[in-house]
């Protein structure tokens, strides 16, 4: 066994260019002699120093016999008699490994104890903090697999790949990696926190490793509509400044050909993180160089008419791009955030509005036959108030913007359009958009006045926000209009009650609201890897369903990037009040009472209803659906 730790401390030396190895053969033959450790007799001989050995393998500590940790710990003097018994009592409570519970304490190092343990399990302790690494052989392990595991390669001799792990001990994990790399696996012990910091460092990249990375896309077809030209020329006309617009443009680009709907840039205390959320859901990309962190953010404030040098407080920007053909807007918003090491530093999240991408017709948004045509001949009603509910990110804006380029179409642009958003998301062809202007004295309370001087048929409030706002839609639908609008409300009873908080007499409710729909987001599974799958018959009985039901799941494939889903659906639920409906809210009953009428009354599907229904017709899973639904 110690022959073994011997080679591997050579191959180590060997692998950092320490030592070659003619000088590690006469070292072993020295140590043969003398029984002089092997470190001591290569820096006794001058081929290394005390230095190169501690800052690769830390102060080795030798064991003659196997014994408890706590005894090993406190025959070395690193603890006291005390301390261990403190330790053992904190196991107890935390379920925790002694030697974690110890560190949590403050009695000993997390170098010092993976020291105790490397001598313990009798395999080499490896200090990466100087550690030289080959990142061509860290590039075997796949990050998200090297974070998992705390795993990160360090040299491969033989054909056999020598990697540091947390827990050498853990053959089902070394039998992956063994699988994924294709290699023959020796491990040696290493710190937690040392991997972490080692992954950290040596999967982010540099400028020209992401533009390798990303460099298919033309950057050239980014036409950025600058707000400031000759401070944003001034800025970038050195060598690095060029990179980094190429690295923004890249970053951009890659976030709208993946069909992503936001990019968040978000400082850590080692490197930049960079998420894309594409269907929902954040998926992590190679992360940013943190000594790239300032120059991308500053590139960003620039092209989204930010004040680069105010970084104290949020702030909010907005940049208009042109890419193939197509115009992008991106709404940019800048949050500072504490780091643990590296102070305030400021988190970016860009949302992305793809005017040609986005724009879907209500037949496109996933309702079932039935409930499309029960929407479609609501939103054509000639007055009163239809509400769409549901949390942001539901896809409310997309529900009106398909609801009024419908009604458009179906009067042949008879009727007056006019919208009230907060910001305006999609450029709709023949109707009056405005955008709200809060500084400039133009909000929802001043616009709502202004629309009914315009001669509207239908008005569109982007969100009913307070009282006041309320009040003139009400009134609005009162006097002949038809108004569409939003809330935040769980589903489309709670609309009811939501409004009698805000102070809305009952009456004006009951006889102004035509209908209110609910709806969420959820995935659909991939098109090309679909496959019938079999639910567990307890899950299945719960929910209603039969047990012999033929339900779906995606296996994974490269269209849907091996996540077994590709695009979003709605999931709906939409509540027409009757003349009981309407008794209810005059006399303020509960949403809950209101929506198990509705159940009972029947021809009512809910949320998790109308789920349910798309995961028998194959368009999602069971799972998707209870994630975005409550039970009913």
């Amino acid at each position: 066994m110690m022959q073994r730790r011997r080679k591997k401390l050579g191959e180590i030396l060997i692998a950092q260019g320490l030592i070659t190895n003619e000088q590690l053969v006469e070292a072993l033959q020295v140590h043969k002699r003398t029984g002089v450790s092997l470190g001591t007799v290569l820096v006794n001989l001058g081929y290394i120093t005390d230095d190169d050995l501690t800052s690769v393998l830390g102060a080795q500590i030798q064991l003659d016999q196997r014994k408890r940790i706590g005894e090993v710990l406190i025959d070395q003097g690193l603890i006291t008699e005390d301390q261990l018994q403190l330790g053992l009592e904190e196991q107890k409570k935390t379920r925790l490994q002694l030697g974690k519970c110890l560190v949590q304490l403050g009695y000993i190092s997390d170098n010092k104890l993976v020291d105790v343990l490397s001598a313990q399990l009798d395999v080499q302790h490896v200090v990466l903090e100087n550690f030289n690494f080959n990142r061509t052989l860290v590039g075997l392990i796949p990050e998200d697999m090297a974070r998992r595991y705390k795993a990160i390669a360090l040299f491969e001799k033989d054909g056999v790949l020598t990697i540091a792990m947390a827990d050498p001990t853990n053959l089902r994990t070394i039998d992956h990696l063994k699988f994924k790399t294709g290699k023959e696996i020796d491990a040696v012990i290493a710190s937690e926190k040392s991997i972490v910091a080692a992954i950290d460092k040596n999967y982010s990249t540099s400028v020209e490793q992401m533009s390798e990375l990303l460099g298919a896309v033309h950057v050239d077809e980014l036409d950025v509509v600058k707000h400031d030209e000759e401070e944003d020329a001034d800025r970038l006309t050195d060598e690095e400044g060029k990179q980094i617009v190429k690295l923004v443009n890249l970053i951009i680009i890659q976030a709208v050909n993946e069909n992503a709907s936001d990019i968040h840039i978000e400082p850590m205390d080692n490197f930049v993180r960079l998420r894309y959320r594409i269907d929902g859901e954040l998926q992590e990309r190679n992360p940013v160089p943190l000594q790239l962190r300032a120059q991308i953010t500053s590139r960003m404030k620039i092209m989204a008419g930010m004040d680069i040098a105010e970084k104290r407080r949020p702030q909010d920007g907005h940049i208009e791009i042109r890419h193939q053909g197509r115009n992008i807007d991106l709404r940019v918003s800048t949050f500072p955030v504490m780091t643990r090491n590296r102070g305030v530093n400021e988190k970016m999240v860009l949302r992305i509005i793809d005017q040609a991408a986005n724009q879907l017709t209500l037949d496109q948004l996933g309702f079932l036959p039935a409930m499309l045509k029960q929407f479609d001949d609501l939103v054509r009603q000639s007055d009163g108030i239809v509400l769409v509910t549901g949390p942001t990110g539901s896809g409310k804006s997309s529900t009106l913007y398909a609801a009024l380029g419908r009604v458009n179409l179906y009067y042949e642009n008879k009727k007056n359009i006019v919208t009230m958003e907060d910001p305006v998301e999609f450029v709709l062809e023949g109707i009056n958009q405005g955008q709200i202007n809060v500084k400039a004295g133009f909000n929802y309370d001043d616009g709502m006045r202004s629309i009914l001087r315009q001669d509207p048929d239908i008005v569109m409030v982007g969100e009913m926000r307070d009282k006041q706002t309320c009040e003139m839609a009400i009134q609005a639908a009162l006097t002949g209009h038809m108004v569409y609008s939003t809330l935040h409300t769980n589903d489309s009873a709670s609309a009811f009650t939501r409004l009698l908080d805000m102070g809305i007499e009952p009456f004006l409710i009951s006889s102004t609201v035509r209908g209110v729909l609910a709806q969420r987001l959820i995935r659909r599974i991939c098109s090309k890897c679909r496959e019938p799958h079999r639910e567990d018959p307890d899950v299945l009985r719960d929910l209603g369903l039969r047990s012999d039901i033929t339900l779906y799941k995606g296996k994974g494939c490269r269209n849907c990037n091996n996540s077994g889903y590709r695009g979003r659906t709605g999931m709906f639920e939409l509540l027409t009040p009757d003349s009981t409906v309407k008794k209810m809210i005059l006399e303020h009953r509960s949403s809950d009472e209101i929506k198990d009428y509705c159940v009972a009354k029947g021809g009512f599907d809910t949320l998790r209803k109308d789920g349910l229904r798309k995961a028998a017709d194959g368009i999602t899973t069971i799972e998707q659906v209870l994630g975005a639904s409550q039970n009913d």
